[in-house]
């Protein structure tokens, strides 16, 4: 059975791919024994000035839907798994649909809402959406082909590392934040700053909050850095998008996990259901609360190290790329 992935182009930073979710479900898809082919709709290497380009990008993107049109025609995939590929119109899947048998879905990893295509909705057989808000808002207006999959991780990328004596150097941090630069996130900082957590991320240079700065690390991290980054942390931070995660969670929270590593991550509805709050994973409300949690964790490292080690074996148990395309197969009755 063929299955066609459709995400960013991969390309390889520190030993890994930058866009992980899509070669991670790939490969899932192959341990599951399907047979994988990968085609990239958005330029990530070499020509990703293109995508800046607003021209280049039209031209682009309309190249990239008619070479879709075209590959799908002629390699007759079982499933077009489609990862958020905004670039790809609506036109694009109506018309492999009338003219092909193949399955479409799309694993949509953000709020198809205001971050997605909304009209390329309508043409896939099963969209999946990551937050159980953005399910029943989309079934309340008459969408019958929204199904809910949580995020998930990669354990072959994401594990329990010993970081060495240079690594932790540069890795090693009480309180560590990853995550790009947005207002809402800098102000979440500011409140933080006398804690002196480490921030790794893009755009965190244009604040012109000099204490932050101090706290930068100057770059984001990607691959085994990332997960050095998560591994070096006492305590990971994990606040949440308020646009992008409204009941839901993001990957980071089953990244932390996945390295058996201590997190902090504010309270969505869904993670509940996910995870047992208290046992497996500390959730916070208000900023007030998240500091005393700070204080109170920094100071009881074996109560951190069981609560870790319980996210940790349920993170395997049931929260891995694997698990979730079991999910998808029984979602399609394969």
């Amino acid at each position: 059975m063929k299955i066609l992935l459709v995400g960013p182009e991969l390309v390889e930073r520190n030993d890994q791919y930058v866009e992980e979710k899509s070669w991670s479900y790939m490969k899932a898809f192959e341990r599951a024994g399907l047979k994988t082919a990968y085609f990239a709709y958005m330029l990530k290497g070499r020509f990703a000035f293109v995508e800046k380009d607003k021209h280049l990008r039209k031209i682009s993107h309309s190249l990239i839907n008619k070479r879709l049109l075209r590959k799908v025609r002629q390699t007759k995939p079982y499933i077009l798994a489609l990862f958020k590929a905004g670039p790809i119109e609506a036109d694009t899947l109506w018309e492999i649909r009338k003219k092909t048998d193949t399955i479409i879905i799309n694993i949509m990893h953000d709020n198809p809402v205001v971050m997605g295509n909304f009209s390329a909705i309508a043409p896939c057989h099963f969209y999946f959406v990551k937050d159980t808000y953005v399910l029943e808002c989309l079934k309340r207006i008459g969408f019958k082909n929204i199904y809910y999959l949580p995020q998930g991780t990669d354990p072959h990328l994401r594990k329990p590392m010993q970081l060495s004596a240079e690594d932790t150097k540069i890795f090693g941090a009480d309180l560590m934040l990853m995550g790009s630069r947005y207002p809402y996130r800098e102000r979440f900082i500011e409140d933080l700053v006398s804690f002196k957590p480490v921030i790794w991320g893009k755009e965190w240079a244009r604040t012109k909050n000099p204490e932050i700065i101090k706290l930068y690390k100057g770059r984001s991290v990607w691959g085994i850095d990332k997960t050095k980054a998560i591994c070096g942390a006492v305590i990971c931070l994990n606040p949440h998008h308020p646009i992008n995660d409204i009941k839901g969670t993001q990957s980071r929270t089953f990244d932390i996990a996945a390295c058996c590593s201590f997190q902090l991550a504010e309270f969505k509805e869904d993670i509940k259901n996910l995870f047992k709050i208290g046992e497996e994973i500390i959730c916070y409300q208000t900023v007030d609360e998240l500091k005393k949690y700070i204080q109170h964790y920094l100071a009881h490292p074996d109560e951190r190290k069981e609560i870790s080690n319980a996210g940790y074996k349920r993170v395997l148990k049931d929260h891995t790329f694997d698990n979730r395309v079991r999910q998808i197969l029984d979602f399609l009755n394969i």
